[in-house]
């Protein structure tokens, strides 16, 4: 494989992560929460905070929108909080599993808009996100003491 061929691979790749999770969250909310409850904090909306947080950033990342971070945001902020009203509005429509909740939805674009302005305006968390991760092969063997036997 060239590496024109492994670049345009990585684009699609690249671009196909936000239509991934987006379409892990709907798979994932057709089924009954099973949400432990505390006094607190409700998780089930730190979940929502986080899953739509994701979905924001990975927006935002997009490979098309790039280069053009504010562009991203402009685009990104309201998709993911459309996705989680959308996505609230199915679950009222599966009876006895799950019900719409305008609470959920809050917590949803509150984590996109807290995702996006991190990624925006926090270089920490952006190079964090945009650092390649490899994991260098080791030849076996290297690395490790040599073992001799003694007589």
């Amino acid at each position: 494989m060239n590496l024109e061929e492994k670049s345009k691979w990585q684009q699609r790749r690249n671009a196909a992560w936000p239509f991934i999770l987006a379409g892990t969250i709907t798979v994932c909310s057709g089924f009954p929460a099973a949400v432990p409850t505390f006094d607190l904090l409700e998780v089930d909306k730190l979940g929502h905070f986080a899953a739509y947080g994701a979905l924001a950033t990975a927006m935002i990342r997009h490979p098309a929108l790039r280069r053009w971070p504010l562009l991203g945001a402009w685009w990104s902020l309201p998709l993911a909080s459309a996705y989680g009203l959308g996505d609230e509005f199915r679950q009222s429509l599966t009876a006895g599993i799950r019900q719409y909740d305008l609470a959920d939805w809050a917590a949803d674009t509150v984590g996109a808009v807290v995702a996006v302005t991190l990624y925006l305006h926090w270089p920490h968390y952006r190079r964090l996100l945009e650092m390649p991760v490899r994991f260098k092969r080791t030849k076996p063997g290297a690395g490790q003491p040599e073992v001799t036997s003694a007589k």
